[in-house]
């Protein structure tokens, strides 16, 4: 017979017996690797070939910019690479479906290999737009299994709205490359650029709430910071168009054009700038803020360093590692109820020692 004991040990909570962050130590390295595609990202895609030309005696450092450019973005595809693989590999004993682990055993595997050859070899457009259709179905599925989870909710939307922009940059792509080029092909494809914006910029707005939620209040100092910058920013790219432009305006000029994707929305290129402004530094904001998951603050980094760009194979490799690491993380209850108690107990040894 059983004992009172044993029947309210039975009626207590019990904690979640799902994967542990001990059991998936992959997803440590995921906000790292979100911190270094930042880097890379500025200096290798923005601003590292922006300096050749820009003025006279600035040959050599361009040309060392470019270098460190490109080291980085070689480096970062190796080691992101190499988390992509172990993510895959947690994903095939993770607590879910087997319709979620197949998507994104074979799905993940796929923008990994297809990014590795692109580095390798010159592929071509249409390939690489696959390689990004690819990359948002799984970002898709990732988006639909995560939704139901509370502390993943805010990573799943941004997963949807990059997803689904993603779509469109691809349905644009596939316009463009077509054999035969007409003008409302041409119409479509930039129809198509601008609602892949709007979706990104909905995923921005997720992204900003996920910051302020964090710090308990309706406005952040990080996101007030990261939208000021980007602010800032974009006032000085669009003096880099003028006769009589300075250096620097020059400079933010090419990094936006690098940064922009085409086809170019058919919106006011002031916004079309302030998202590409927007994206890295909200980036940095969310990777800035504490948060009880890190494996979902990378993740949602991760997606906005990759907005509406899936078909270059950097992009499409991040938001492969951001999907599979919201499934695993948002399966990670144990991990969270460690936080939640590291965090109280901090709490309580700063009101002990206060006192």
């Amino acid at each position: 017979m059983k004992t009172k004991s044993d029947a309210a040990s039975a009626r207590a909570p019990q904690e979640p017996s799902d994967a542990s962050s001990d059991n998936v130590p992959v997803l440590g390295f995921v906000r790292p690797i979100a911190m270094f595609a930042v880097v890379a990202v500025l200096v290798g895609r923005a601003f590292g070939s922006s300096l050749r030309g820009l003025a006279v005696g600035l040959g050599k450092h361009a040309e060392r910019l470019e270098f460190l450019g490109a080291m980085l973005s070689q480096c970062f595809l190796i080691l992101a690479t190499i988390v992509s693989l172990g993510l895959v590999l947690s994903a095939l004993r993770a607590p879910t479906s087997w319709f979620v682990r197949f998507v994104c055993v074979s799905f993940g595997g796929l923008v990994t290999l297809s990014t590795l050859l692109s580095m390798a070899t010159r592929v071509p457009a249409t390939s690489l737009a696959a390689t990004g259709g690819i990359a948002c179905a799984l970002a898709l599925v990732a988006a639909w299994d995560t939704i139901r989870t509370p502390f993943a909710r805010a990573a799943s939307i941004v997963l949807g709205g990059v997803a689904l922009g993603g779509v469109a940059r691809v349905v644009a792509v596939t316009l463009l490359t077509s054999e035969r080029m007409t003008y409302g092909r041409r119409v479509m494809a930039q129809s198509a650029s601008t609602v892949g914006l709007v979706l990104d910029g909905l995923a921005m707005a997720v992204a900003v709430g996920f910051v302020a939620s964090r710090s308990r209040k309706p406005s952040s100092p990080a996101t007030i910071v990261a939208l000021g910058a980007a602010l800032v920013a974009t006032r000085v790219a669009m003096g880099g168009a003028v006769e009589d432009a300075s250096l620097v305006s020059v400079l933010f000029d090419r990094a936006v054009r690098a940064l922009v994707v085409r086809p170019e929305p058919s919106v006011s290129y002031a916004v079309v700038t302030f998202f590409a402004f927007a994206a890295p530094a909200l980036a940095i904001a969310v990777l800035a803020t504490p948060t009880l998951t890190p494996a979902l603050s990378g993740s949602i980094a991760l997606l906005l360093l990759a907005h509406g760009a899936p078909d270059v194979p950097l992009c499409a490799l991040m938001i492969a590692i951001a999907s599979i690491a919201t499934i695993l993380a948002s399966r990670d209850h144990r991990g969270v109820w460690a936080a939640i108690g590291r965090e109280n107990d901090a709490r309580k040894s700063a009101a002990s020692s206060s006192e």
